[in-house]
């Protein structure tokens, strides 16, 4: 009875603290609680030799796509939770959703969707750094191609 008593009184306090430790363990594992989602849509085309000057960051990953002209048509900017969507209007009846699916390794796992009304164009899932940036070519639209310009940061 004395060996049960003491194995009871060992066994409790660790049980407890181990019931404590698992909660913080998955958020962890999880890391920050939301993402920061920027959404760049730009219009590439031939039809000019203009670049815009907000895109002068991005301007080499740009040039890499072979066309004269660059323009921002719109940036927009939410935040999601963990496993929870963020929906973009995109130029042309279209909309964007992401979704943060994962954080490992200084890495966010994305699922995008790009949509033309209910008819899927795109689902899959990126991969980049956090406050990493990832162009996705789009639709033609206006003489040209939408590009999309997907940025994440963990809050």
């Amino acid at each position: 009875m004395k060996l049960l008593t003491s194995l009871l009184r060992a066994t409790i306090p660790f049980s407890l603290s181990l019931a404590l430790l698992i909660p913080m363990l998955d958020a962890a594992e999880k890391g920050p609680q939301t993402v920061q989602v920027s959404i760049g849509t730009i219009l590439a085309s031939n039809e000019s030799d203009n670049f815009d000057p907000r895109l002068s960051k991005m301007k080499s990953q740009l040039e890499v796509i072979k066309y004269r002209s660059y323009r921002l048509l719109r940036e927009q900017v939410q935040k999601a939770p963990w496993q929870s969507s963020a929906a973009f209007e995109i130029p042309g009846g279209r909309s964007l959703t992401v979704i943060p699916e994962g954080y490992r390794n200084n890495r966010l796992s994305l699922k995008v969707r790009l949509l033309q009304g209910e008819k899927p164009l795109l689902d899959t899932t990126v991969q980049l750094r956090n406050r990493g940036n990832f162009l996705l070519g789009g639709p033609a639209h206006e003489g040209g191609v939408l590009i999309l310009s997907i940025s994440a940061t963990t809050q």
